[in-house]
């Protein structure tokens, strides 16, 4: 039950959720702190999805963007997905999606609660609201959002979406 406590003590405190570090001492008691274990086995937990940056956003995102692709870690290896495209549109109270899987076409409309540097998005899709994405970076060439562990990578503007028409 400590645990829990001082884990959801770390959550709630801005100024530690830098460095936490979890350390299983010789008889495997864990116990979360903000300084690396003086022995046993350690965990470096990272809180902020990696390190902040000094260009973290400082005012609300918004606009189009096109999702570029995925990364474990903010400088890491971009994973894409070529088959889906998603062209994600965000204004202060709204993000809407734009999707394209061969053919099909989909909008989806979600509330969102934003402040400068992070956003809620009020749907079971996003987390019903409990899971903040953070802006990691927002500037004119990109914007990348970490969330679930990931990082998403957007660029400005819309997708290209190849329309289909039958006759």
């Amino acid at each position: 039950m400590r645990c829990f406590l001082l884990l959801g003590l770390l959550l709630t405190s801005p100024g530690l959720l830098a460095n936490v570090f979890k350390c299983t001492d010789a008889d495997g008691e864990v116990v979360f702190q903000d300084r690396p274990c003086s022995g046993g086995d350690e965990l470096q937990l990272d809180m902020l999805f990696g390190e902040r940056q000094h260009d973290m956003a400082s005012s609300i995102v918004q606009g189009s963007w096109c999702e570029v692709g995925t990364s474990r870690v903010l400088g890491g290896t971009l994973y894409r997905d070529n088959v889906v495209s998603r062209t994600w549109v965000f204004s202060e109270h709204q993000m809407i999606q734009h999707i394209q899987q061969g053919q099909r076409q989909d909008t989806f409309s979600y509330p969102i609660r934003q402040v400068p540097g992070q956003f809620v998005v009020d749907h079971p899709t996003f987390g019903s609201g409990q899971v903040n994405w953070q802006v990691r970076r927002y500037n004119e060439q990109e914007l990348v959002l970490a969330a679930y562990g990931d990082f998403t990578h957007l660029t400005p503007g819309e997708c290209e979406m190849s329309l289909v028409t039958t006759n």
